[in-house]
């Protein structure tokens, strides 16, 4: 089986700094496309999925915080590295809210780059599979649910029938039904409630985890070819 290699945008106004990550990480092992400013970054992340994005924030034009946005409301799967020339820590903090997963500064060692790219996919990779698991777990709760709403059905059904042949008055076994089809009610509408509560807060709270974890977590070997 062949690895799929990580694609990987490089996005800077400077061709010698395009030229000189894309030739590192390509030897690396990454695959590489690079673009010279935030326009046609994301028409390229318009129609083709990246791994990682490395962005320069002064760019012509749009600049690399307002491509951040957009990485940020469009594509949220894909890490973002944010490279820049001034070391402004306003501007780090910004990011890094805005979802950037690291801040380097110019001038780099192409060692720290890479660095950064490999703890950044190990995160996107872990968050991902995170998430995953969580929507699988919440579909298996939802099935369970609809199983417990059928099988609370078929009781109900047969209570009625089973009072009928008492004898019961047919104005108090209607009153017991709506009483108990209220509760089941209630019942389905807060496990769905906890449900889609779950699915939204499951990625945020797990990007969270796992930015702290690899913040701790030793550096594994570059990607082969």
């Amino acid at each position: 089986i062949v690895n799929k290699k990580p694609k990987l945008l490089i996005v800077d106004d400077e061709q010698v700094i395009c030229d000189l990550l894309y030739d590192d990480l390509s030897e690396r092992g990454y695959q590489c496309t690079a673009v010279l400013s935030g326009k046609d970054a994301l028409i390229k992340l318009a129609i083709e999925d990246f791994d990682a994005v490395l962005l320069d924030i002064r760019l012509p034009g749009m600049s690399g915080m307002e491509v951040l946005r957009e990485i940020w409301l469009n594509h949220g799967k894909t890490a973002t590295i944010m490279i820049t020339a001034v070391n402004d820590v306003d501007t780090a903090v910004e990011a890094i809210k805005l979802g950037a997963s690291d801040y380097i500064v110019k001038p780099f060692e192409l060692d720290k780059v890479a660095t950064s790219v490999r703890t950044a996919l190990k995160a996107k990779s872990a968050t991902g599979k995170v998430s995953s698991d969580m929507d699988v777990l919440a579909r298996g709760v939802e099935r369970k649910v609809e199983s417990i709403t059928h099988y609370s059905w078929i009781v109900t059904e047969r209570t009625i029938g089973i009072a009928q042949q008492l004898g019961i008055a047919e104005e108090e076994i209607q009153r017991w039904a709506e009483t108990r089809a209220e509760l089941d009610s209630e019942k389905e509408r807060t496990i769905k409630s906890l449900l889609d509560k779950l699915r939204r807060s499951s990625l945020a709270q797990s990007m969270k985890d796992v930015t702290e974890l690899y913040q701790h977590t030793p550096k594994s070997d570059e990607p082969q070819n």
